[in-house]
């Protein structure tokens, strides 16, 4: 029987699900993509009948079930860390105890199956290394670097391996209280930033301030390549003040948030003043502690990059974890050569150990000849023509039904004309990122369109960046950088020549998170950005995510929703195209405030 393989990031912030078969990726989605919360910890439960929906197949045609989380892994440094702070560690095994159990029943009573109807085998896989393999068996390199770096997970915050082949073999290890994203998310929260996953903010918060206080961070955050990260924990505190173990579970929702602890004592207070409320106004300090922050992160990070290139002996290089997001470290990896290749998986957060564990599971237990390069990222939910015909009909708005050449010709017009589209198209990305299947677009040389974009549909803090997406064979003429990026991972300089004419998408320090598309990975939005750049001369659209501070649209219905109650002037949903009065367009929001 040919293996078929369910990974699961399960009971931990952004649940997923992930199926794989002996050809590679199958299917895979985020929990939140369905049921509308972001950063769902719930379990997985819509995403595991969705990626078999997509498949064809029942929970009963799986044949090995693979957990993102091994509750044995690193037992003696958990053992050691509950031996010198047994009131904490108790209270930490308690919460993690009570999570794994709950674990190790939910698919069976979530799924509505019994337990002799499923004959697959149970896997369970270290969070790390699931990180580690969800980057380098999605890669094409026969040998690699790895580095998993993020917050924690299963008592580890930093793994490096070598991999080769189908093994992947463990080098370092660092283990809480230690963890450069703590580090990084403390000083998130420390400035006012401190729901769960808004880390990118403060790194875009960055770029407006100066690292005037790098010399402070550089005493409380170091690496040592033997020990690892070393953080001062009586100013980080995250761990040493976990008491209540019913309201400190980390990772789980309270009325549908993640809420996230104060993580820093009044040490930090002493060094840098109050901490920023959330609604109080950004002041300058607040920029240059995030400038702070962030030159010092990638100070750490480039170091263990560094040490695992030269402890492996590979150049190529795969990253992983959390902190694989902040594009502006891996900007200057690849652009300071510290690898020769480097690969990230497109979810490289915790949804993506889904990912990982599958992989892991499939090449390395059980043998099967590693796939092909996952090069691109649409492996989520798409819908038929038919499909959204229902969804268009039943909206009771005018549309009209467009040719692929008119749909781009309609999309161009829109463009020049300083409108912004929706763009739904394909099956959705796997991932964080909308990549050019669940965006909305807008011409990047259009005067004020940032502002413009921020102020009658996304409704969020003008600091934050779009991101430009480019023809792959384009982007050494108008970056500094010649590594291709699919998955909006790397950030890069912006040439001074174009900075000008990607006024809406080069930041405040002359960079763009780019994405790099090639026609093989999506030919539609390849076709579409060609054209546009042929009658513009600008080979490079503004993509960001298809949302309202919410959860990228999943369903036609709620792209739909979203152009109907934002101040988006059109929709291009499937073959069908929605456009807005001008007058309509301006009471659009309205209507959404209502």
């Amino acid at each position: 029987m040919d293996p078929l393989v369910l990974g699961l990031n399960s009971l931990h912030a952004d649940s997923s699900a992930v199926l794989m078969n002996k050809h590679g990726m199958v299917a895979a989605i985020c929990e939140e993509r369905i049921n509308r919360k972001k950063h769902s910890s719930d379990f997985p439960r819509q995403a595991i009948q969705e990626v078999l929906r997509i498949a064809g197949a029942s929970i009963r045609d799986v044949t090995d079930l693979a957990f993102a989380r091994d509750p044995f892994a690193n037992k003696g440094a958990k053992l050691a860390f509950i031996a010198k702070n047994p009131r904490v560690g108790f209270n930490l095994a308690k919460i993690r105890f009570d999570v794994n159990r709950e674990r190790s029943d939910a698919l069976h009573v979530q799924m509505g199956v019994n337990e002799a109807d499923c004959r697959f085998n149970t896997h369970n896989v270290e969070h790390h290394l699931a990180h580690i393999a969800s980057s380098y068996f999605c890669s094409n390199f026969e040998k690699a670097a790895a580095v998993s770096i993020d917050g924690s997970g299963d008592w580890c915050s930093v793994m490096i391996a070598k991999c080769e082949g189908k093994e992947i073999q463990i080098l370092h290890r660092t283990h809480p209280p230690h963890s450069l994203g703590i580090f990084y998310t403390a000083m998130c929260g420390f400035i006012g930033f401190n729901k769960f996953g808004e880390e990118y903010k403060v790194m875009g918060l960055a770029a407006y301030g100066q690292p005037v206080y790098l010399e402070q961070l550089r005493k409380l955050v170091t690496w040592d390549p033997e020990k690892g990260v070393r953080m001062d924990t009586d100013v980080f505190t995250s761990y040493s003040e976990i008491q209540d173990t019913a309201t400190r579970r980390f990772g789980n929702l309270v009325d549908g948030e993640i809420v996230m602890p104060k993580m820093w004592s009044d040490r930090l207070e002493k060094m840098f003043g109050p901490a920023r409320g959330r609604k109080e106004p950004l002041t300058q300090r607040d920029h240059d502690i995030a400038a702070s922050t962030q030159r010092r992160f990638e100070e750490i990070y480039m170091e263990i990059v560094r040490h695992a290139v030269e402890k492996t002996g590979c150049r190529d290089l795969v990253l992983s974890g959390g902190c694989a997001l902040n594009g502006v470290a891996n900007g200057r990896v690849v652009m300071e050569g510290l690898a020769d290749r480097v690969y990230i998986h497109p979810a490289a957060g915790d949804d993506g150990t889904g990912a990982g564990a599958a992989c892991y599971v499939l090449y390395s237990k059980l043998g099967v000849t590693r796939g092909p390069e996952v090069s691109q990222a649409y492996w989520g939910t798409g819908y038929s023509d038919a499909e959204i015909e229902a969804a268009v009909k039943a909206s009771g708005m005018p549309f009209k039904r467009l040719s692929r050449e008119d749909l781009i010709k309609t999309t161009l017009d829109a463009f020049c004309s300083g409108k912004i589209v929706g763009w739904f198209q394909g099956r959705e990305e796997w991932g964080p990122r909308a990549l050019g299947n669940r965006s909305i677009l807008a011409n990047p040389n259009w005067p004020d369109m940032k502002a413009i974009l921020n102020a009658r549909i996304k409704n969020r803090e003008p600091f934050r960046p779009f991101a430009p997406a480019v023809l792959e064979e384009r982007l050494g003429d108008i970056w500094e950088g010649k590594h291709p990026v699919p998955f909006m991972n790397i950030v890069y300089k912006t040439r001074p020549e174009w900075r000008e004419r990607l006024s809406a998408v080069n930041h405040e320090d002359n960079t763009g998170r780019v994405q790099t598309v090639r026609r093989d990975q999506n030919e539609l939005y390849y076709d579409l950005i060609k054209a546009f750049g042929e009658r513009t001369g600008i080979p490079v659209i503004l993509n960001t995510s298809f949302n309202e501070n919410e959860p990228i649209v999943h369903t036609p219905e709620q792209a739909i929703a979203c152009f109907a109650r934002t101040k988006m002037d059109a929709l291009a949903l499937g073959p069908f195209w929605y456009e807005k009065p001008a007058d309509l367009a301006a009471k659009a929001q309205v209507i959404g405030e209502r």
